[in-house]
């Protein structure tokens, strides 16, 4: 058009044309060829969900919620757990089930943090994504900055689901979050990725192994009803595979490759740990679970990656930062670190405060790193050092709970050990770290650290008394006394035989407990120590008496323990003696004798702070008191042994002072009373088919026909 007045030209657009041309005169013929405009292609670059997907229901809940999210905020979520639990597997199968939810696509970015190939940074992966969103090649920008604003402009007012898988940092994901809603962000990672998760606001959604149901319902969903038929080899299977759903796959691939084969063929092959590695090894570097370990042990840097490889030696389930220090080598406040430092790569998992494990396949890849890159030596070595520790820690431990018992932690203990500032705190100690204590001392005979795997057992079984764990007590002395011959120690064989005796002993193999505490007192010839021959002696007696034999010896045994006992110096021992005396006393009703050997106990007791002993004199000077008629004063008695009893949570010693407390209030005429307490005890024995139940169930019924 012409502004006649001015002589210019003006130009004027209407609608939305493909192509235009500005000019000022024209002419000749001006042709315009345009075809129809082509749309950008809906991304849909998801890989090939897995079959057979099982469980993670509550994880599939939370990715659904966060999705909600997305409506008025860009959520973001980190799938984080240790290698070969499923975490791509998860996403990708989740992330299929969201077309509806995300209309304008799906985007995957991989950037192999662990996976074998050079690792992709994120300019890398803005380079393919906005390619993948239909930028031409000469616009996207050269560098991180440029790459990163555009691709925020390109998806601006879209509804896109973003997956980046096996991410190693944050600085991998920032430059890949969308800025305006309707977006969300599924990362995979082996690292918990904290910095992600502070600063970006990001969801972490932690995996861990599959349920054993469900471990067996992936083998079913690939192997089919072969599963069914052994359901037991079908549990071991998913057991030797850590429940890891890709050691899981590997191990369904081997059926399908044997289809005549039976589950527990494989089962047998998979149960050597040093080849069970191999067993899951695939030629496909992906999914070879030794490979997949490979990759995040060498993202581990020097120091870290030897800590790593130590863990795998621990005899036991799971450890403190403090074994774990003396396991490496290390500090113990270095250890805490390096510790959370492998947790949040996924390598090392904490079940509770101060308690870390590594699964069962971890476990076994970092032995077989300790063995190719220190060599043989090196495990032994560090198994000594952490059975020492919890050699000296568990005499602490004994200390505390029993003053007066002599424990023999030998020489070199180490310097940091844990505190105990009460006999609570010792027993909970002891309860927790017991299975540890069970499987150290087993370990340390393996590797010929003989000395101190005679000196365990024999330092702290009154702790494996004070709560029934009898068969576990007597498993223990027979590693001692392997560990003692071995050594050449007639001391170390003469307290674990007499350790033994006792175990025997509650466990009512009264010729067992005879053998041993005869074998202690030969030992001891040797030996000459006073403590056991006094306990040995005392406790032939005991046995004897128990057996019926009342033709004196049993007390002769006991006043002979006595004397030895007192030529030492050893007054808990002399002490113990009496109450035994004292205890054959009443069975005679020689009731003036029980009390007088009753009262001269617990006052040498008192005297040497055991109160423990103090409480138990109590219950046999109870039984005294009852027994000559003043039952008023055992009640006294019975609930001063009980609160110490209680205080303790020693449930055992706890019936019995129960069931002296019901003979005294049944003799006060306390019907009521004594029907309470004796039931109370009852519970506790029926639970630990404990025979003194039939007993008091005949005092009940006695009680009940009396009216």
């Amino acid at each position: 058009m012409t502004d006649t007045d001015h002589h210019q030209a003006t130009n004027t657009v209407h609608g939305s044309p493909e192509a235009l041309v500005q000019a000022g005169v024209v002419h000749g013929d001006v042709h315009i060829v345009s075809g129809s405009a082509r749309p950008a292609a809906v991304p849909r670059q998801l890989p090939l969900a897995v079959t057979g997907f099982v469980d993670r229901s509550a994880h599939l809940r939370q990715l659904d919620a966060l999705a909600a999210e997305a409506q008025t905020g860009v959520p973001v979520a980190v799938l984080a757990g240790p290698p070969g639990v499923g975490k791509t597997a998860l996403a990708v199968h989740w992330a299929h089930g969201t077309r509806d939810l995300f209309p304008d696509g799906a985007l995957y970015a991989s950037v192999h943090g662990h996976a074998p190939g050079p690792r992709a940074e994120a300019s890398q992966a803005l380079d393919a994504i906005l390619r993948a969103l239909g930028v031409p090649p000469e616009r996207v920008p050269l560098d991180l900055d440029g790459r990163s604003a555009l691709y925020r402009s390109e998806v601006d007012g879209k509804r896109l689901l973003v997956v980046i898988d096996d991410v190693l940092d944050p600085a991998q994901v920032r430059p890949l979050l969308p800025a305006s809603p309707g977006c969300m962000v599924v990362v995979t990672s082996r690292n918990t990725l904290p910095g992600l998760v502070a600063r970006d606001g990001a969801r972490r959604l932690a995996l861990d192994v599959l349920p054993v149901a469900d471990s067996v319902a992936l083998l079913r969903s690939t192997v089919g009803p072969r599963v069914d038929s052994e359901p037991r080899a079908a549990h071991e299977l998913a057991e030797h595979c850590a429940r890891l759903p890709l050691a899981l796959r590997v191990a369904a691939e081997r059926l399908l490759d044997r289809p005549d084969a039976a589950l527990s063929d494989l089962v047998r092959e998979l149960a050597a740990e040093d080849s069970r590695l191999d067993a899951l090894a695939e030629e496909d570097e992906l999914s070879d679970l030794r490979a997949v370990m490979t990759a995040s042990y060498r993202a581990l840097d020097d120091d870290t990656a030897r800590f790593f490889r130590r863990l795998g030696l621990h005899p036991g389930p799971e450890f403190s930062y403090g074994a774990a220090a003396a396991l490496t080598d290390t500090p113990q406040a270095e250890a805490r670190r390096l510790l959370d430092r492998l947790a949040r790569a996924n390598l090392v998992e904490r079940p509770r405060a101060d308690r870390y494990r590594l699964h069962d396949l971890v476990r076994l890849y970092a032995v077989e790193r300790v063995r190719a890159e220190e060599g043989p030596e090196a495990a032994g070595e560090a198994v000594g050092r952490v059975a020492r520790w919890y050699t000296h820690a568990a005499a602490r431990a004994q200390r505390v709970e029993h003053p007066n018992f002599p424990v023999v932690p030998g020489d070199g203990q180490p310097e940091e050990l844990p505190v105990f500032g009460s006999v609570g705190e010792a027993l909970a100690w002891f309860e927790t770290e017991r299975a540890n204590l069970v499987a150290v001392v087993r370990a340390a005979l393996d590797h010929g650290h003989h000395d101190t795997a005679w000196r365990l057992p024999a330092t702290i079984y009154p702790l494996f008394e004070l709560h029934r764990h009898w068969h576990e007590w007597r498993d223990l002395h027979a590693v001692g006394l392997r560990a003692a011959e071995n050594a050449g120690t007639a001391f170390g064989l003469a307290r674990n035989h007499l350790g033994m005796g006792d175990a025997q002993w509650l466990l009512d193999d009264l010729d067992a407990a005879v053998r041993h505490y005869e074998s202690a007192l030969e030992a001891n010839r040797e030996a000459g120590d006073p403590w056991v021959e006094g306990f040995a002696l005392r406790q032939l007696g005991v046995v004897a008496w128990q057996r019926g034999e009342r033709d004196g010896t049993a007390a002769e045994h006991v006043e002979r323990a006595i004397a030895v006992f007192r030529e030492a110096g050893e007054r808990r021992g002399a002490a113990m003696g009496l109450l035994s005396l004292a205890d054959f006393g009443v069975d005679l009703g020689r009731w003036n004798e029980a009390l007088d050997h009753s009262r001269a106990a617990i006052e040498a007791f008192e005297a040497i702070g055991a109160d423990w002993s103090v409480a138990w004199a109590r219950c046999t000077l109870g039984r005294s008191l009852t027994g000559s008629g003043r039952a008023d004063e055992a009640v006294n008695a019975y609930r001063q042994a009980l609160r110490v009893f209680e205080e303790r949570d020693d449930r055992d010693s706890r019936a019995v002072a129960l069931l002296g407390l019901g003979d005294a209030r049944a003799e006060l005429g306390d019907a009521v009373g004594a029907r309470e307490v004796w039931n109370a005890a009852l519970e506790y024995l029926r639970d630990h088919d404990d025979p003194r139940a039939d007993e008091v169930e005949e005092r009940l019924e006695r009680l009940t026909a009396s009216g």
